[in-house]
């Protein structure tokens, strides 16, 4: 019931295209079976249209309302690695842009996932050093920023986890996340991501 009184009050309208209705409107949710991008990488879409203005959106214009359908995407995509045992990993935030974020958003994102899904999440990885914001670098540059910069915990007996994102760009974080992931002796089934920039599909 309140939903519905703050819906006439403030209506809601799609953060893809701005038409009135849901949070994310079907026209802009991807459709199909997702990307396949290399190794057991999965993302939900291509990172563009309606897609690319929600995620926008949601990390960067304190859209947090977008969580619960960009997760129920990201859900979707990370089923498909699901069986007994499996844990979500979430890539972590750096310290600064989880500040400016109001938390870590990847987080935020797996933990209704996970809760859809009927597994737990394990926020296993960490930083370890200070890195710097990767937009505007390229593959060499972001390769640099993150080489060693994680690290994750040991894994419990039994479990191997599926790493999630929110966006593949060049493949950098998901590589190092991978790295620390296997170091620390955990098996990874795959990584389950919302989108992929054009260049890596």
């Amino acid at each position: 019931m309140l939903r519905a009184l703050a819906d006439l009050i403030l209506p809601r309208h799609c953060a893809g295209c701005g038409r009135p209705g849901e949070l994310l409107c079907p026209a802009c949710r991807p459709r199909g079976p997702g990307v396949v991008l290399a190794g057991p990488v999965r993302a939900a879409g291509r990172y563009e249209g309606g897609l690319r203005s929600a995620l926008l959106a949601y990390k960067e214009r304190g859209r947090l309302e977008l969580a619960r359908p960009l997760a129920d995407l990201l859900a979707g995509t990370a089923a498909r690695f699901v069986r007994p045992g499996v844990v979500l990993v979430p890539v972590p935030s750096a310290r600064a842009a989880a500040r400016r974020r109001g938390g870590d958003h990847v987080l935020r994102l797996a933990r209704p996932a996970a809760v859809r899904l009927g597994i737990p999440v394990i926020p296993a990885l960490g930083l370890v050093r200070r890195v710097g914001d990767s937009a505007g670098l390229d593959a060499r540059q972001r390769r640099a920023n993150l080489a060693g910069a994680m690290v994750a915990h040991a894994p419990p007996p039994g479990v191997a986890a599926v790493l999630v994102d929110d966006i593949v760009t060049t493949g950098v974080t998901v590589q190092e996340s991978l790295r620390a992931l296997r170091a620390a002796g955990w098996p990874v089934l795959g990584a389950a991501t919302l989108a992929a920039t054009p260049r890596r599909c």
